[in-house]
């Protein structure tokens, strides 16, 4: 069984890292896109502006924009001249940097959930338990079979004082 759950584990973690690099290369691609004018054609954040951009005057308007969540809630940031509309360059900027913080925050997370599991896979008396170990935004979801009371204890105090997690919700189960 733990042999099974550590390939799970791999293969899933091994899936992750290939997603985050794929992410990854993209923003790093689209943070540059808007160099030549050749680039421009090729990048999926210059066809993104380009669709939104109704009126083709390389500019956004706020009408515009709100059809992008992520610039509606921040246009004015987004914004740097203060001149009422976005250019290419503002939008792709204000996108990479949001795409950026989602990214980083993914990865904080994919990291704590690792921790979580090392450090319950090299505790004694958890070899062979399935415990799924879920985070997002710093909040962990414990859940899974567990043997006894002392396990579900101790499943949660690992998870509590790993660096990141800001709440454990228990949602361990006894077998029998």
């Amino acid at each position: 069984m733990y042999h099974f759950a550590s390939k799970i584990f791999t293969h899933r973690h091994s899936v992750a890292s290939a997603l985050l690099a794929g992410a990854f290369l993209g923003l790093c691609h689209d943070a540059s896109a808007f160099g030549a004018p050749d680039d421009q054609s090729q990048s999926a954040m210059s066809l993104e502006f380009n669709s939104l951009d109704r009126n083709h005057n390389n500019k956004l308007s706020r009408e515009e924009a709100n059809r992008d969540a992520d610039i509606r809630s921040g246009f004015a940031k987004a914004d740097r001249n203060h001149d009422g509309a976005l250019d290419a360059g503002e939008y792709a900027n204000y996108k990479s940097a949001i795409q950026q913080a989602r990214l980083e925050a993914y990865l904080e997370d994919s990291t704590i959930t690792a921790k979580i599991k090392t450090e319950l896979l090299k505790e004694s008396g958890f070899q062979g338990l399935a415990i799924s170990v879920e985070t997002l935004r710093g909040r962990v979801i414990l859940s899974g079979f567990v043997d006894n009371g002392q396990q579900v204890r101790r499943a949660v105090e690992i998870a509590s004082g790993i660096r990141g997690v800001n709440h454990v919700k228990n949602s361990l189960q006894l077998k029998g």
